[in-house]
């Protein structure tokens, strides 16, 4: 069972700041937040290997830090997400998360099958995100009705409606906007994701069992890997993109996203 009051010591908050490439001490500012939000995205990959592979999938707050900080792995959005809210928990960020349905992709009409964040200021409520692999702000976005934003690379804007609730959108350059996830802003209990995720590691419809999915960003673009395609992105432009063998897919794995497929030779 999960432990709904478990929180990050002071030793591991150093270990994963470490691990994204910050400093300790750090202030809970929203400056702070933004990078945070960054700094995740470039150093802890979306993935779904474990899903692939049959290593178990668990959400308690000890196993995802010993998998992610201290195993230097990534995780889909029920563990990368999970982590990071005990991160700024443990900042001390006023945190809540909630279970969002995507209705961005066919069919229509999702499960609620993503967990992402609010944090509340004195004056504004921002969403932060690190476990979606695409249509992803690199930075934190304030929960502002019509209100566009960008993180330089792509628009966003939140819409909000009687029977959705919130409805996240987002704009690529020479695109039309596009829906990404929809949410009502109710707080949810750690043991609330349990069974969502485990759809996704189990049901054999569960997207995250088709194929591989990956995500890191870099400086200026981001690397993904969706069933074995290769794509990588500078600004908004894509400079490569090729099918993998699976000698190749092995190399891209270490090469971009520092996992080693020989690792799961045990399960």
């Amino acid at each position: 069972m999960i432990n709904e009051n478990f929180m990050l010591t002071e030793e591991q908050v150093k270990k994963y700041l470490k691990r994204i490439k910050m400093s300790y001490p750090i202030e809970a500012t929203l400056e702070n937040l933004h990078k945070l939000q960054l700094n995740h995205l470039k150093y802890i990959p979306y993935e779904n290997l474990s899903i692939l592979y049959g290593e178990p999938i668990s959400l308690d707050g000890q196993d995802l830090y010993e998998k992610i900080i201290v195993n230097e792995r990534g995780g889909f959005c029920f563990e990368t997400n999970a982590l990071y809210q005990w991160l700024l928990k443990a900042i001390g960020y006023q945190v809540t998360s909630y279970h969002t349905r995507l209705i961005g992709l066919p069919p229509e009409e999702q499960l609620k099958r993503h967990r992402m964040i609010r944090v509340d200021f004195a004056d504004a409520s921002y969403i932060t995100d690190v476990g979606i692999r695409i249509a992803l702000s690199r930075k934190a976005l304030r929960l502002e009705k019509n209100k566009i934003q960008t993180d330089g690379y792509s628009d966003f804007r939140y819409l909000s409606g009687e029977n959705q609730g919130w409805n996240m959108q987002y704009k690529r350059k020479n695109h039309d906007w596009e829906n990404v996830f929809s949410f009502h802003q109710e707080a949810e209990y750690e043991k609330d994701f349990i069974m969502p995720a485990f759809y996704c590691e189990k049901h054999p419809e569960s997207p995250f069992r088709q194929g591989p999915q990956m995500s890191i960003f870099t400086d200026k673009g981001q690397i993904t890997i969706a069933n074995k395609l290769l794509i990588i992105s500078n600004e908004t432009k894509i400079i490569e993109r090729r099918e993998l063998s699976s000698e190749k897919f092995e190399k891209y794995c270490k090469k971009y996203f520092q996992i080693n497929l020989s690792d799961f030779q045990h399960i």
